[in-house]
This record gives C-alpha cells, structure tokens and sequence, in this order.
C-alpha cells in the first residue's frame, strides 16, 4: 500500500508542476507599428497539460484503486 501511495502522491505533485507552472512570452512592435502582445501558457503547452493531467488522473486511479483492493485483502486475511 506504501507504495502505490507514494505513486499516487509524486504523480500528483509532478502533474501539478507541470499544469500549472506558466511562461509567458511577448512580440514587441516597432515602434508606431502597432501593438506589443504577450501570451500566458502552462510550460508544456495546453495540449502537453491535457495528456499530463488526463495520464495523471489515470496513474492516480489505479493506485487508488489497487490501494483498496490490498486494504480489502488485508482485512479479509485477517478474519
């Protein structure tokens, strides 16, 4: 169980690392050519954060779910 949890928690802390860590990068204009712009994006790009949080969500499921099932096997080797 230790460590399926500790799978479920290092997945959780990368994925969050990943989604939510920004960069932001801006087009200066010559000057009286136009405007300048900036843009704000996760570090991975928003399709990179769709697969990590979706591959993420998948890792931390299954580790949820084989915790369970060694909780229920455990209870049951004890009766």
């Amino acid at each position: 169980m230790i460590a399926w949890s500790t799978v479920a928690v290092v997945t959780t802390v990368t994925v969050l690392f990943l989604t939510l860590l920004q960069v932001t990068s801006c087009a200066d204009a010559a000057p009286g050519e136009g405007t300048s712009s900036c843009t704000t994006e996760p570090i991975i790009g928003v399709a990179g954060s769709w697969i990590a949080g979706c591959a993420g969500a998948a890792v931390v499921a299954l580790s949820i779910w084989q915790i369970v099932r060694a909780r229920r096997s455990a209870e049951q080797d004890e009766d």
